[in-house]
């Protein structure tokens, strides 16, 4: 039972030990920013595309994250092109809806105003010992027109939890 015990206890210490590191590893916040005709436009930050500029980004989705299915605004197949991504150095953000020639991409829906969506881009990092294997964020926009403006929402934000955007 000694036996057991001690055993249990190195493996606890073990694994909280290891767990910080697990929850840290593998996603990165993306960055979104708007367009001038008021797309929203999604990247890899620039610290990390300037630490590894030849990670490719091989996907996209964006999600309603206020709908409870998940619809799907709009997702991009980057891994069927040549290269198997777009490398994070050639472009400074992809814009939402935006083309590209040979892939497959869902038609992009209209994003509401007021409304909570979920970005993720999946990232093939060019070093193996990188951890990091994507970028996500939540955001909503604001406005119209000219006063249009993306906002945002931090995990530590109430509204990450409720999936509204005020």
């Amino acid at each position: 039972m000694k036996t057991f015990r001690k055993t249990a206890l190195v493996l606890g210490v073990a694994v909280t030990a290891m767990s910080p590191c697990w929850a840290l590893s593998g996603m990165g916040t993306a960055e979104v920013t708007l367009l001038e005709d008021g797309r929203p436009c999604f990247a890899v930050p620039a610290k990390n595309a300037k630490r590894d500029p030849a990670a490719r980004i091989q996907g996209l989705s964006v999600i309603d994250d206020a709908d409870p299915s998940g619809r799907k605004m709009w997702t991009a197949k980057l891994w069927e092109m040549d290269g198997g991504g777009v490398p994070v150095s050639s472009v400074s953000c992809i814009a939402y809806g935006q083309a590209f020639d040979g892939i497959g991409a869902s038609p992009a829906i209209e994003l509401s105003e007021t409304r909570a969506y979920y970005v993720s881009l999946n990232v093939r990092p060019s070093d193996r010992s990188d951890p990091t294997r994507g970028y996500y964020a939540k955001f909503c926009l604001l406005g119209r027109g000219a006063e249009r403006r993306v906002k945002l929402i931090s995990e530590s934000s109430a509204d990450w939890y409720t999936k509204k955007c005020e």
